[in-house]
């Protein structure tokens, strides 16, 4: 069998993990719709400017942009980190590893649903903001969201893979990632966008990836945006987190619980 066949069938048994634990189906798929609710339904009607972006738009049009940005860094990064460390811990890691799987097939499988579950994500939340809050239609922009919607999920999924080296406990994993998320959510403006960061914070922000995303999906979101929507800078960002964040992850990924160490 071939790596693409492997890689797919593992991409199967992930999806059958998730879809066998409504908590984790709930957390990844259904809160980020129920957010975009909550915002949109309180401050969707008001329009406002976002710095970097040109024009002014309505909020229901940031929320839609940045609840995508949530939903993707939920599935790719959280979703994926918590499910690493909880098997590892339990052990069902070093029973796979006694199995002819070589690691990068093993995290392909991974990646290939956690990209899936993005673009359900995605679509579903865009379908939301256009057809309920009246959302434009992205048009001739539409292929930029597609495009930064799959980039967001490889740069998180990638940072998701190294990032499983720091949590050694599985019941550690969910609340670490947890306040990791919200810490980048609160810094990269996802959830007040219209206002203006501190330095310092805009900075730290800078480092990492969700900020970049949301910056990018929000310029193929922006009716005022000129062109075919591509942010092609924040796109390279994104784009260097997923192959070095991949690159790492492959060769620092532990098969076996921390007490085997």
């Amino acid at each position: 069998m071939n790596v693409a066949a492997l890689s797919l069938r593992e991409a199967g048994y992930a999806r059958k993990s998730l879809l066998r634990d409504p908590q984790s189906l709930f957390f990844t798929i259904a809160l980020p719709l129920l957010y975009l609710f909550i915002f949109d339904t309180v401050f969707g009607s008001q329009v406002g400017t976002v710095p970097g972006q040109p024009g002014r738009m309505k909020i229901s049009i940031v929320m839609t942009a940045s609840v995508i940005v949530i939903g993707v860094v939920s599935s790719a990064f959280q979703n994926l980190t918590v499910t690493l460390i909880q098997d590892r811990e339990q052990g069902i890691l070093k029973r796979l590893r006694s199995t002819p799987v070589p690691t990068p097939v093993f995290l392909a499988g991974h990646l290939v649903n956690a990209t899936i579950t993005s673009v359900i994500l995605a679509v579903g939340v865009g379908v939301l903001g256009i057809t309920v809050y009246g959302v434009p239609f992205p048009g001739e922009r539409i292929g930029a969201a597609v495009v930064t919607v799959l980039m967001g999920t490889l740069a998180c999924a990638g940072a998701a893979i190294p990032f499983t080296r720091v949590v050694r406990k599985g019941s550690a994993a969910s609340p670490v990632t947890v306040a990791v998320t919200l810490s980048l959510f609160f810094l990269s403006g996802n959830f007040f966008p219209g206002v203006a960061m501190p330095r310092l914070m805009g900075v730290v922000a800078d480092i990492f990836p969700v900020r970049h995303f949301f910056s990018a999906m929000l310029t193929a979101f922006n009716p005022n945006t000129a062109g075919s929507g591509f942010d092609f800078g924040e796109l390279g960002v994104l784009a260097l987190w997923g192959v070095a964040g991949a690159a790492l992850g492959t060769a620092v990924f532990r098969w076996t619980p921390s007490e085997d160490r």
